[in-house]
């Protein structure tokens, strides 16, 4: 009767949870960790990066296009320096051939000959500069070719003026000749100045065109990117917000949940015990009503028959014989009346103690198994509250039906002693043990049962293995105090 309480206590547990369960469904309330973030906060979180990564590409495409600007604005004006190098070196050498020619002077000659030796070099230059432009490289050669006729006709209108000064005969043809061609050389240079001038102000304004459009791009998507980042920032803290709700709800449903698991658990509780106690005591009144009754009864047929037995004419063999077999079921019937009683509530432990009905119960078990059992109770706890005595008996008497049944024991050992704090019992096997898993299925109704009446009495009952070697080892301890119960 107690077990099956302990089942609907199983039984209204699930209900609550199902309960529980339908009532978050109702009110639409996410359960906590039942996803990940939504869809829409994972979008924006991608366009975010999108806009990051394009942001960052146009970055890296303006700086590069900066340098690339930056290279061509240095290579023009390295051009331009070395045209005015080149120019200068021309003028140099123009300059001492005709100082050297109106006044005769050998000191004029001397920037003449350093033009002879580096115009050269600084056409070399220019090609380098220019390698990549084909037009300019036409142009290096044309200013090449007349610079070296230039310099052939001052060379030429020096060695051809051997008396040179205001009073000489200098080549003024010659010198003519070769100016005519410097004005073509420097005419080459000035248009290759110019066009490297407006090369220049062309990538100016290039350069700028792109850093404004650079510029505006990246002052856009940075704004759309904030703006985007905003409404993500909005969107955590709104899922946040759900998310905490959700979990606020949850905690409340788990605190119903529990208020009523532990209402339910303190009712089928008390039920269960209520149902052990008025078990007892139906057993009891049971026994007595089968001891007084028909105990009663079967020893007045049994004096009836004796008295009929003893007054049988010697020539009623036949008769005889089948009253002896009356009188055999008879005995046999009052020793099934016995066992019966001492089922439902053992005699030997109201009248003579817990000490004797222990040992009792150890002799007939071995008398009925075949299998050793061992007592070590060392006071007969005549003051033992007969509640206790009850449950320590019980226990005892569950286990050995257990270790009959399924231990495959070759001996066992009761121990019942009075212990600092309380009173314990222990039932020792050395059979094949006990599963763990088998003690929490929900018919172990003996551990069940066991386990209750401890609870009931403020006690604790575990179910162990040995530390050394098999078997099985039952234990039960109610504390004198009156502690609260506690249950392995």
């Amino acid at each position: 009767m107690h077990v099956t309480a302990i089942e609907t206590l199983q039984e209204a547990m699930v209900d609550t949870t199902h309960s529980a369960h339908s009532t978050n469904a109702a009110s639409g309330t996410p359960p906590v960790g039942s996803g990940g973030v939504p869809v829409h906060v994972r979008i924006v979180i991608v366009i975010s990066i999108a806009l990051l990564v394009v942001n960052a590409t146009l970055l890296i495409i303006n700086t590069a296009a900066t340098m690339d600007s930056h290279a061509q604005y240095a290579r023009s004006y390295e051009i331009k320096r070395s045209l005015s190098s080149f120019q200068s070196v021309i003028t140099a050498a123009e300059s001492g051939q005709r100082g050297y020619l109106l006044t005769g002077q050998t000191g004029y000659l001397e920037p003449y000959y350093v033009a002879m030796r580096s115009w050269r070099i600084e056409i070399d230059k220019l090609r380098n500069l220019t390698a990549d432009n084909p037009a300019r490289q036409n142009d290096i050669a044309e200013l090449e070719q007349l610079t070296a006729a230039a310099i052939s006709r001052l060379k030429a209108t020096i060695s051809r003026s051997p008396q040179p000064g205001p009073n000489g005969n200098a080549d003024v043809a010659g010198t003519e000749q070769a100016t005519t061609t410097m004005d073509r050389v420097r005419g080459i240079v000035d248009r290759m100045m110019a066009e490297e001038d407006a090369r220049i102000e062309a990538l100016r304004r290039e350069v700028l065109r792109d850093l404004l459009v650079a510029g505006g791009l990246a002052l856009l998507t940075t704004v759309v990117t904030v703006a985007v980042l905003i409404g993500l920032n909005k969107l955590l803290r709104r899922y946040v917000r759900d998310r905490e709700l959700a979990e606020a709800a949850m905690r409340e449903a788990n605190q119903v949940l529990n208020e009523q698991v532990e209402q339910r658990t303190a009712e089928l509780t008390e039920l269960s015990q209520h149902l052990i106690r008025v078990s007892e005591d139906e057993k009891a009144r049971l026994a007595r009503e089968l001891h007084d009754t028909l105990g009663s009864n079967l020893t007045a047929i049994n004096m009836d028959l004796n008295w009929i037995q003893r007054r049988l004419p010697d020539g009623t063999r036949e008769i005889k014989e089948r009253l002896q077999r009356v009188l055999q079921m008879l005995a046999e019937t009052v020793e099934l009346k016995h066992e019966v009683i001492e089922g439902l509530r053992p005699s030997h432990l109201d009248n003579l103690g817990l000490a004797f009905a222990m040992r009792a119960h150890c002799r007939e078990f071995t008398r009925r198994t075949g299998l050793p059992c061992e007592v070590d109770v060392q006071e007969d706890f005549d003051d033992l509250d007969p509640a206790w005595s009850i449950a320590f008996y019980r226990i005892a008497q569950e286990s050995l039906t257990n270790i009959a049944k399924h231990a495959q024991a070759t001996k066992v050992r009761v121990e019942l002693a009075r212990e600092e704090g309380g009173i314990r019992l222990r039932i020792i096997d050395d059979g094949v043990g006990v599963a763990e898993e088998s003690l929490g299925k929900p018919k172990s109704h003996g551990v069940v049962g066991m386990r209750e009446r401890m609870r009931q009495l403020g006690g604790r009952f575990q179910i162990r293995r040995p530390e050394q070697g098999p078997g099985t080892i039952v234990e039960a301890f109610i504390p004198t105090s009156g502690a609260t119960a506690m249950s392995a």
